[in-house]
């Protein structure tokens, strides 16, 4: 009797806590939804309460308190991203593509939020700064060194420039491309613009070399 009573209470407990992590996943949603709509400033726990269909205080049982709610699915989001690096930089694409992708694909990390961007929020949170300066180090940089490799074989990437070089520039370009989120739009009026700036990227200023400078720098060595 003693043994059935204590399977019965555990049984209970796995239902429970069952539940509680599908209605914490169902607040995670409907805060993401609120969130992308109107900013993480605007939306309430109120607004999120309606929205997932449950109560104020089920919200502050769960994430304690806005900025907990915040920090949870901002989280979840790095870690979403992390998982499309990872698949993408499984696929048979090219080299260009992978990197179309890195520069200007949808990431959601770095996408707007009601006109907030997502990397000013981390940037105002010691503890999501923290967790993605720990994921960038752990897994995306491991990820993105083998990427250039990559790129090198392939004959994309200078391999005279230093993985350092490579990398601070990329970044220097993304963060020029946050300075202009119009860029990054759905719509599809700066499309061209774009594929110019992907060529700026992998090219520079004087485009692609020509068979006869190529032949002359083979000649020069």
């Amino acid at each position: 009797m003693v043994h059935k009573a204590a399977t019965r209470r555990f049984n209970a407990q796995i239902r429970f806590r069952g539940r509680s992590e599908a209605k914490k996943e169902d607040i995670r949603r409907a805060a993401l939804r609120l969130f992308q709509l109107h900013g993480f400033k605007k939306v309430t726990i109120r607004e999120i309460a309606r929205e997932a269909d449950v109560s104020q205080v089920t919200i502050y049982n769960q994430f304690g308190s806005k900025e907990g709610l915040i920090r949870d699915v901002v989280s979840n989001l790095i870690q979403e991203v992390v998982g499309e690096f990872r698949s993408l930089m499984a696929e048979k694409r090219t080299f260009p593509e992978k990197l179309d992708w890195i520069l200007l694909g949808k990431m959601k990390a770095v996408s707007q939020y009601g006109g907030e961007l997502m990397e000013t929020l981390v940037a105002k949170d010691p503890e999501l700064r923290d967790l993605v300066r720990r994921t960038y180090d752990r897994e995306i940089m491991p990820m993105v060194a083998s990427f250039f490799d990559e790129g090198r074989e392939q004959g994309y990437v200078n391999p005279e420039l230093s993985q350092e070089a490579i990398l601070a520039y990329t970044e220097i370009f993304r963060n020029g491309l946050m300075a202009r989120p119009e860029l990054l739009a759905e719509s599809e009026k700066p499309a061209g613009l774009v594929r110019e700036l992907m060529t700026l990227y992998l090219y520079g200023l004087m485009g692609r070399p020509s068979p006869e400078a190529q032949s002359d720098n083979t000649r020069g060595k």
